[in-house]
């Protein structure tokens, strides 16, 4: 006899979410329950479209007694629940159905919740056990106003931790401030506590909630107050730990993170995130060897035991990735090398370590030809992946290289604007400045990039003498500019008066005013790029007209950047003698000369 299945929820205004949702599980239940606890949209016009019974719950700040309607009207017999920013895992259909086959009444199935957190799902993500399916009509009901807790005070019941995937959006910022999440929780805990100030749970969740919205300090003050009395064999105690451990870290507060980490290792001995925090922070304090050991045993230790999964990879992509900084770190070319493939093979979709790789070969002297071969046997998917070989190649000074992918790319596929920007940034790195002022004069005003492309059109009239054309594009922008570029065309203007000999006023007398100081830069990195230095030297002239006194530090991490090493060395010890300015960084490069 088949199990039907009655998918429960309860919605609110989840346009956006809902079609995905009932789409991954359209196919593996029987009949769809939606309790609407006040949508304005046109949520319950989707929900209709795919057949769902639709039911009204009037919201009462309860999401158990929410949850709780939904389960009133199901006729199947068992119970899948899903959130509409839900969405069940497409490969992982074949398992649910093999799972429905062989049901336990006094079974509780825990699937996996892969929460997606920042600013587009990527490879942030958290993963959460949760009841998903039990037995209907089996004494089930939902308790807490908030993170509602599954009990059943019937029977006696067990959970099991199936490995199916469940992703959840509802963490992405735009839902967070779209929908005011956090302030809404905080209230609701906030009363609950009030309630019941000894539920530990409570306390947790709100500083959850604190951090969402990175108030790290408040997030603290209620994971100490949870951890009062700490009781390793609550649900949730592993969890408190691990954001204890977070929160610090967040705070530069690493001596008490790694306090917390050996407590946490004392109870729960295969907690593989626990070994992560503890590499990234000895890492952060330049401890390599005592950060490769930390990250070697979240290796060893494997598969992290269902119960003790958190932080999505760390026991797997993230802690090779990790080694492979290190090692960069360490100029360990060939270790890293390794570790930044096996990230790879591990996560293909991560493209960070292609990043290293190509530094890497580019500091091995690697003939062009076979840097080009290496880097393109790591992708499958051309043209489409042209756009990303042109970016390693840009980012290790590989311009005219870069110019060449995004040419291949421009064959066969449309060009959006933030490609053409691309191309005209590899255009006048490449001192195809004829070119690039030819180019741009297709840009549509209407482009998002319009200004910052016009602005490297002033640069490339400037470096051929053309310095009327290079004011006349600057005085066709005067108008309708927002505050900060109007901040950049004065940078500009002044960089033009420099050149062709005119007269120069003060940008800015303010010690905080740093706006201009990084356009002041791009210029002088585009000058220094294209070894223009008699006009490097007038531009330079730039960095008289602020007050901004880090202007010296940053002068040399410029010149580092582009092998100028001696000249570096020379502006980072001028800025500590007249500015007393000097960051790890620059101390590391003055090491690097010392040496």
């Amino acid at each position: 006899m088949s199990n039907g299945i009655s998918l429960c929820m309860i919605v609110k205004d989840e346009e956006e979410n809902l079609p995905r949702c009932l789409e991954s599980v359209k196919d593996i239940v029987d009949e769809m329950i939606i309790v609407d606890t006040g949508s304005t949209d046109k949520t319950v016009e989707i929900a209709k479209s795919y057949d769902a019974k639709i039911y009204y719950f009037k919201w009462c700040n309860n999401f158990s007694a929410a949850r709780n309607e939904s389960l009133k009207y199901a006729t199947k017999d068992w119970i899948l629940i899903m959130d509409a920013d839900d969405e069940f895992c497409k490969d992982d259909e074949e398992k649910f159905r093999n799972v429905v086959k062989n049901l336990d009444n006094n079974m509780v199935y825990f699937f996996e919740t892969l929460c997606y957190f920042g600013v587009q799902a990527s490879n942030n993500l958290t993963i959460n056990l949760n009841p998903r399916l039990f037995k209907n009509n089996y004494g089930y009901c939902y308790e807490g106003a908030i993170h509602n807790q599954l009990t059943n005070n019937e029977h006696s019941i067990k959970g099991k931790n199936e490995p199916i995937k469940i992703y959840h959006y509802g963490y992405l910022d735009d839902s967070l401030i779209s929908k005011n999440k956090s302030k809404r929780n905080i209230t609701i805990l906030e009363e609950e506590i009030k309630k019941n100030p000894q539920n530990k749970f409570n306390y947790f969740n709100l500083g959850n909630e604190y951090s969402s919205i990175n108030n790290e300090e408040k997030a603290l003050e209620n994971y100490y107050k949870a951890y009062e009395e700490f009781d390793e064999t609550t649900g949730f105690a592993p969890k408190l730990i691990e954001r204890i451990v977070m929160s610090n870290y967040s705070l530069g507060n690493y001596n008490k993170a790694l306090e917390f980490i050996g407590t946490g290792l004392k109870y729960y001995l295969q907690f593989t995130d626990l070994y992560y925090f503890k590499g990234l922070i000895l890492a952060a304090q330049d401890k390599p060897t005592l950060a490769i050991r930390a990250f070697e045993k979240c290796i060893q230790i494997g598969e992290t035991p269902s119960m003790l999964k958190s932080i999505y990879g760390t026991d797997g992509f993230r802690v090779s990735h990790e080694l492979a900084q290190i090692y960069m770190k360490l100029k360990d070319y060939d270790t890293a090398y390794d570790y930044c493939v096996q990230t790879i093979r591990l996560k293909p979709d991560y493209l960070v370590p292609l990043y290293n790789i190509a530094h890497i070969l580019k500091e091995k002297q690697t003939p062009l030809n076979e840097f080009k071969n290496i880097i393109e046997n790591f992708f499958t998917d051309f043209p489409r992946e042209y756009t990303i070989v042109a970016d390693l190649f840009y980012m290790e000074g590989y311009y005219e290289t870069a110019l060449e992918y995004i040419n291949k790319y421009e064959i066969e596929t449309d060009v959006s604007d933030e490609l053409k920007f691309f191309k005209v940034k590899c255009l006048i790195r490449s001192s195809k400045f004829h070119e690039c002022i030819e180019y741009t004069k297709n840009i549509s005003g209407n482009s998002l990039y319009y200004f910052q492309i016009m602005m490297y059109r002033v640069i490339c009239f400037a470096i051929i003498n053309e310095y009327e054309s290079a004011f006349g594009t600057i005085n066709r922008l005067k108008d309708r500019l927002l505050d900060y570029n109007k901040k950049v065309l004065e940078v500009y203007k002044q960089f033009l008066n420099f050149i062709s000999g005119n007269e120069t006023s003060i940008l800015s007398e303010d010690e905080n005013e740093i706006d201009y100081t990084s356009t002041i830069f791009e210029i002088c990195e585009v000058l220094l790029i294209n070894k223009e230095f008699d006009k490097l030297e007038k531009a330079l002239n730039l960095l008289n007209l602020v007050s901004d006194k880090s202007v010296l530090l940053q002068l040399g991490k410029l010149y580092n950047k582009h092998g100028y090493i001696d000249m570096a060395r020379k502006e980072i010890i001028r800025s500590i003698k007249l500015f007393d300015i000097i960051d790890k960084e620059a101390l590391d490069i003055l090491k690097i000369n010392i040496e």
